[in-house]
C-alpha cells in the first residue's frame, strides 16, 4: 500500500490517545500519524467496500516479543480478519486500545497483561502455538494425543474443550491458509501420495506446528465420516455468548453493519450452508439463537466450508432479549417469513440491519415476528411457498449489500 491516507484517517478517528499508540509502536518516530510512520511498519486493512479496521506491526529485535501491535477496528468480523493474520508461534505486544478488542484478542490468543509504566499492554501467542514442533507416527488408538482428540468427537466435549475438528484436504488447508488457531495436524499415507500433500506438510511444519502420520484406523476412531479423511485437525473455537452476566451486548458494531440472526435451525448442514452464506455476503457476525443445531457439529463444518472459525459467531438462547437489545440500539430487525404481505423488493433499508431467518419447518416464532420492525417475503412463481434457509439467507443478505 502506497497511500495511507484512508489508513491515516481511519486511526485518528477510531483510536483514543493516538499519539501514546504511536509512540509504543516506534518511540523514534514522530507522534503524528504520516506516510513516512507508516512505511516503518507492516499495515493491514480489513472491510469489504470500506476500511473498517486496520493494524500496524512492526518487528522487534531483543525484547520481549516478536512484534508491536496496534489495531482498531469499527466491526467484529474486521477484527477478527486482522487477529486471524497474526504469524503463528510469535509473540505480540498489542496496545490496547478499548475493552472490547482486549476481550476479542483473549478469544484467539493465550498471554497475560503486562502494566508499562501507567499504560496496559496484552503479551500473548496465538492459540495452538508451541515452543516446538513434533513430527512423529502415532501408531495407536489409546495414544495420548489420539485421546485427547477423542474428546472432541462430541458436542460436549468440544464445549469443554474449546476446540473442533475439522476434517479432509481442503478443509484443513482453508484453515490454515486463513490463519485459524490449529495445534496439530493427523494424517495418513494417504494423504501424502501426491507431492501437493507433501509440500503442504513441509509449510505447516515451517510455520512450528506438530503433524503426525497415522493409521486410518486411529482417524477412524476419531470421526464418523466416512470415508475415512486422510488429515484431521483440531482448532481452538470461540463461541462467545451475545448478552453478557449483566444483560448487555456482547458485540461491538458500525452503523454500516449487517448481522444475521439464525433461530432454531435444526439440521446442521442448513446451518452450515446459511453461514457460508452469511460469510460470502461479508455479515459483520451471526448470531445463533434457540435449541437448534450447534455451529461446530461436523456436518456445519463442512457444509461452511471455512466460514466457521473465520466469521464472528455468537449464542444466546432465546432471541427475544437479543433483539429487544439490538432495538434499544438503532437496529431495525427485518423477519423473513412467507406469511408478509410485504415483498423484498418493495422496501428500503437502512443500516445497522439485522436479518432474522427461522426454523426449516415452522419458520419464526411468533414472538420473534412480533419483535420484528419489519416482515418481508420473498418472491415465488406458483407451485412454491418457501426456500432452504440458506438460500433464503443469501437472497436477502445480497439485497441488503446491493449499492
Amino acid at each position: 500500500m502506497e497511500d495511507y491516507t484512508k489508513v491515516i484517517e481511519f486511526l485518528n478517528s477510531t483510536t483514543p490517545n493516538i499519539e501514546h499508540a504511536l509512540r509504543f509502536i516506534d518511540a523514534s518516530q514522530s507522534s503524528s500519524l504520516s506516510d513516512k510512520f507508516c512505511k516503518t511498519c507492516k499495515v493491514l486493512t480489513s472491510g469489504w467496500r470500506q476500511i473498517d479496521g486496520v493494524m500496524l506491526i512492526r518487528e522487534e529485535e531483543g525484547h520481549d516479543s516478536d512484534y508491536r501491535i496496534l489495531i482498531n477496528a469499527n466491526t467484529e468480523r474486521s477484527l477478527r480478519e486482522l487477529l486471524l493474520t497474526f504469524p503463528r508461534n510469535s509473540v505480540g505486544m498489542f496496545f490496547l486500545t478499548n475493552d472490547w478488542i482486549e476481550s476479542r484478542i483473549l478469544d484467539l490468543f493465550d498471554g497475560k497483561k503486562v502494566n508499562v509504566g501507567s499504560e496496559v499492554r496484552f503479551v500473548g501467542t496465538k492459540k495452538g502455538s508451541i515452543t516446538e514442533a513434533e513430527q512423529k507416527t502415532l501408531r495407536k488408538k489409546k495414544d495420548e494425543i489420539a485421546n485427547s482428540l477423542g474428546k472432541l468427537t462430541s458436542i460436549k466435549g468440544r464445549s469443554e474443550n474449546s476446540q473442533f475438528l475439522i476434517e479432509g484436504e481442503m478443509m484443513v488447508e482453508r484453515a490454515f491458509s486463513d490463519g485459524l488457531p490449529i495445534e496439530k495436524i493427523l494424517y495418513t499415507n494417504d494423504f501424502v501420495s501426491s507431492a501437493a500433500g507433501k509440500d503442504f506438510l513441509k509449510k505447516v511444519f515451517a510455520e512450528n506446528l506438530s503433524i503426525y502420520l497415522t493409521r486410518d484406523s486411529v482417524i477412524g476412531s476419531l470421526t464418523t465420516t466416512r470415508p475415512i479423511p486422510a488429515i484431521i485437525a483440531p482448532v481452538h473455537q470461540s463461541y462467545p455468548t451475545f448478552l453478557n452476566e449483566d444483560g448487555l451486548m456482547n458485540f461491538h458494531f458500525s452503523q454500516d453493519c449487517i448481522l444475521l440472526i439464525i433461530e432454531n435451525v435444526q439440521n446442521p448442514d442448513n446451518l452450515g450452508m446459511t453461514l457460508r452464506t452469511a460469510d460470502a455476503a461479508g455479515v459483520s457476525a451471526v448470531l445463533i439463537s434457540g435449541e437448534g443445531a450447534n455451529p461446530f457439529h461436523k456436518n456445519c463444518i463442512r457444509a461452511s466450508r471455512g466460514a466457521v472459525g473465520r466469521i464472528p459467531i455468537f449464542y444466546v438462547p432465546s432471541s427475544k432479549p437479543a433483539i429487544e437489545k439490538l432495538k434499544a440500539s438503532g437496529w431495525h430487525i427485518i423477519g423473513a417469513t412467507a406469511k408478509a404481505e410485504k415483498e423484498l423488493y418493495t422496501s428500503s433499508y437502512k443500516t445497522p440491519i439485522a436479518v432474522v431467518v427461522g426454523n426449516e419447518n415452522s419458520g419464526l416464532t411468533a414472538e420473534t415476528r412480533n419483535q420484528c420492525t419489519e416482515l418481508v417475503s420473498i418472491p415465488m412463481a406458483t407451485g412454491q411457498s418457501s426456500l432452504n434457509v440458506g438460500v433464503a439467507a443469501g437472497i436477502l443478505l445480497y439485497e441488503l449489500r446491493r449499492p
